[in-house]
C-alpha cells in the first residue's frame, strides 16, 4: 500500500500511478469524512459550510499532489471535518452562539414595502427583490408577499400573504 500511493514521495518524486492511486484513496477518505461531518456540509451554502468546503478541497488535494506528508494532511481534514461538526452541534445547543456564527435572517420586504437599509446591507437590490419574488412565490406583485427575507444561508424566501 505505501509503494502504491506513494506515502514518502514529495510532490518532485510522485509518479502518475501513484498520484491515480492516492486520488482513488483521497477520494474514499473524503465520502467517508462527509459522512462524519453531516449531509448539511454539502447541501448548505451557509458561510460556516463554504469555508469548511473550500478548506477541506483545499487540504485534500494537497494529500493529492504528496505536498506535505499524506496521514498529516488526512489528519488536518479530519480535524476540519470534527470542528465543524462540533461548531454545529454548539449553535443547536445554544441558539445566541448559532446567531453569532451563522447570522440571522433580515426581512428585505413586507408587502409593498422595500427595507432599503436591510437592502443596502446586503447589497440586494429592487430587481433582486423582484426576481426572487417571481421564482420563489411565483407571482410578480409585492402586494400578494407578506415577507421577503434574505435568510442566513443566502437564499431569499419569500412569504406569500393568505387570501
Amino acid at each position: 500500500f505505501a509503494h502504491l500511493v506513494g506515502l514518502y514521495e514529495t510532490a518532485q518524486t510522485i509518479s502518475a500511478g501513484q498520484m491515480v492511486a492516492r486520488t482513488g484513496v483521497v477520494f474514499l477518505i473524503a465520502l467517508l469524512l462527509l459522512r462524519i461531518s453531516g449531509r448539511r456540509t454539502f447541501a448548505s451554502n451557509s458561510a460556516l459550510d463554504m469555508i469548511v468546503k473550500f478548506m477541506l478541497g483545499a487540504t485534500l488535494s494537497r494529500a493529492i499532489a504528496a505536498d506535505a506528508p499524506f496521514f498529516t494532511i488526512l489528519a488536518a481534514a479530519l480535524t476540519l471535518v470534527l470542528l465543524h461538526r462540533a461548531l454545529a452541534y454548539a449553535t443547536y445547543f445554544f441558539p445566541a452562539f448559532g446567531r453569532l456564527i451563522k447570522g440571522e435572517a433580515s426581512i428585505l420586504a413586507e408587502g409593498e414595502q422595500l427595507n432599503k437599509k436591510e437592502m443596502r446591507r446586503a447589497s440586494v437590490g429592487a430587481e433582486a427583490v423582484q426576481a426572487s419574488v417571481r421564482a420563489a412565490a411565483n407571482v410578480d406583485d409585492l402586494s400578494q408577499v407578506e415577507t421577503v427575507r434574505l435568510e442566513h444561508d443566502g437564499n431569499i424566501s419569500v412569504v406569500k400573504k393568505e387570501k
